[in-house]
């Protein structure tokens, strides 16, 4: 039974631990929150951090692992979709369920590689979709264009989480497939 309460305790712990530096990375960058801040805000004392972490990057690592796994597992067959607006239904359906990380994650002084982790998800849907709309174009252009289309991708989604994703998420999908594709079809001289 001390295990199953030890088991609670580390789980709470880590909790406030998380809570306390996303409440923190909405105001200030990774690399200007401290170990004090952290635990002042958490309730916790110092040597209860180390016991689990090495700095509050190694606590935000932990997290972003943590929440991709969750969004790859609310998204079990990402790889085995045809419908990029499905995978980003799904994603987005994913971030906004997490709203209050996601909204740390992507601001001001959030993490802009993972939220590339993300969306880099979706490039072999979307490789094999243009593949198949021109099969002239080379791997190395559709590489460039996907990355282009991301890009801006990456950047509609952190308004719409700077919003309050208000906007549904399968709203915010087809909007972003459009302008891909659109854009696409357009740059192959296809529309």
């Amino acid at each position: 039974m001390a295990n199953v309460k030890d088991n609670r305790r580390v789980h709470y712990t880590k909790a406030a631990l998380r809570q306390s530096l996303i409440s923190h990375l909405k105001e200030k960058p990774i690399d200007r929150i401290t170990v004090k801040e952290i635990c002042e805000t958490a309730d916790l004392n110092r040597g209860t951090f180390y016991a689990y972490y090495g700095s509050p990057a190694e606590l935000l690592g932990e997290i972003e692992n943590s929440f991709y796994e969750d969004i790859l597992a609310s998204v079990t067959s990402f790889r085995r979709m045809e419908d990029v607006v499905e995978i980003f239904t799904e994603a987005l359906t994913a971030l906004k369920d997490r709203f209050e990380f996601s909204e740390a994650l992507f601001g001001e002084f959030g993490d802009i590689s993972f939220l590339q982790q993300l969306i880099y998800v979706a490039k072999p849907t979307c490789i094999l979709h243009w593949t198949k709309l021109a099969p002239e174009i080379s791997a190395d252009i559709m590489d460039a264009m996907y990355d282009f289309c991301s890009y801006g991708c990456m950047r509609v989604i952190q308004i719409w989480m700077q919003n309050g994703a208000k906007r549904e998420p399968a709203e915010v999908a087809r909007f972003l497939n459009d302008i891909c594709n659109n854009g696409i079809l357009t740059l192959l001289g296809l529309k």
